[in-house]
């Protein structure tokens, strides 16, 4: 095995392997109904939701861009090195990505039930885009993708359910050698199915919802080459915002009627990575922290559990650390990259995301 298969296996396997200990099972059941809190799913994950799906449209939507130098400017955490590439990139360029979040998070709530209201999360993205070099200085692009996420709710023995669709043009300028800025802006058609443990009867709780979410994310990033090694620096801001329908639950006593919800996030974030180049292939190492700039849980809609004024209203800002390598080919590309949340309070995320790209 050569030491590039031999780091994504070791890779891969901290990501199958990593230690998730938030969300345990616990007693809630058909069989135990009043173990389980009143509660609708998507009131207590959906916040959680929205700013990693926000994420990774952000990162599978950063793009690179060479000057006729060919010195290249790093589009965000998952952009590749195209000094490493040697003779460039034509014109255009169409390239694919796919990532696998897993998370979950242990919100402490006032209840003698049940002291933490717990889920796990997987999330799946899968992206294709085509994005054209303008006058050695500009690249413009378009992506669209397909996102799934699946959340065991396990404080109400629940299951939500979420697909969606997005469209988003996005956008990158060489400013020099050094600095660059890039930018996305997009939109995404999401359908929720919900379920839940009635915890009078024992019975299924259901109900269904479409929403629509806006977002938007610009970074401005700075590479400088000394020798073989590569020294990156981003600061980046996004917003993104989601509304949801107005829904009534089905069957069970505790069947709830939920108003619009209207969710979103500001976050602001700045990081740095560090890749050593050799041959055809680029190790590399990040860290990013973020903070929530602002946000609104939609909390005033209803359907939080009995104790829940929030969800984690004081946990705003964590660290992401990364491993990943870089491939350079004559015509396709590639970067496959691990990440993690070391530093949230009640919450951990791991993530995996691999990029393709082909140059035309």
């Amino acid at each position: 095995m050569t030491n590039q298969n031999k780091l994504l296996f070791i890779i891969f396997a901290l990501f199958m392997n990593s230690s998730h200990v938030i969300a345990s099972d616990n007693a809630c059941s058909a069989e135990e109904p009043t173990s389980c809190l009143n509660g609708v799913g998507p009131a207590v994950t959906n916040p959680d939701s929205l700013r990693m799906a926000a994420k990774q449209i952000s990162k599978q939507s950063n793009t690179q861009s060479e000057n006729n130098n060919s010195t290249a400017a790093f589009f965000g955490e998952s952009a590749m090195s195209g000094l490493a590439a040697g003779d460039g990139y034509s014109d255009w360029g169409v390239w694919s990505s796919i990532s696998h979040n897993k998370f979950g998070a242990d919100i402490p709530i006032n209840s003698a039930v049940q002291p933490l209201a717990k889920y796990d999360a997987y999330q799946s993205t899968i992206f294709v885009g085509a994005d054209k070099l303008i006058s050695d200085k500009w690249v413009l692009g378009l992506t669209v993708g397909y996102e799934n996420t699946d959340i065991d709710t396990k404080y109400n023995g629940g299951d939500n359910k979420t697909d969606g669709f997005t469209i988003a043009p996005y956008m990158a300028y060489l400013i020099n050698d050094i600095f660059s800025v890039d930018m996305v802006a997009g939109y995404t058609s999401l359908s929720t199915d919900t379920d839940r443990i009635d915890n009078v009867t024992g019975s299924t709780v259901s109900g269904d919802f479409d929403a629509d979410r806006w977002f938007v994310a610009t970074n401005l990033n700075a590479t400088v080459y000394h020798g073989q090694w590569v020294f990156g620096g981003r600061l980046g801001l996004l917003y993104t915002e989601e509304d949801q329908d107005a829904y009534t639950e089905r069957g069970g006593a505790t069947a709830r009627t939920l108003g619009k919800r209207h969710i979103d996030l500001t976050q602001g974030s700045i990081g740095a990575n560090l890749a050593y180049t050799h041959a055809t292939v680029e190790p590399f190492a990040s860290i990013t922290y973020y903070n929530d700039l602002g946000r609104d849980n939609g909390t005033s809609t209803g359907g939080l559990p009995a104790g829940i004024g929030a969800t984690q209203p004081t946990d705003d800002d964590e660290f992401q650390t990364g491993l990943g390598v870089r491939y350079f080919g004559d015509t396709i590309d590639g970067t496959f990259e691990w990440n993690s949340v070391i530093s949230r309070d009640n919450f951990d995320g791991n993530s995996v995301l691999l990029t393709l790209r082909m140059s035309l």
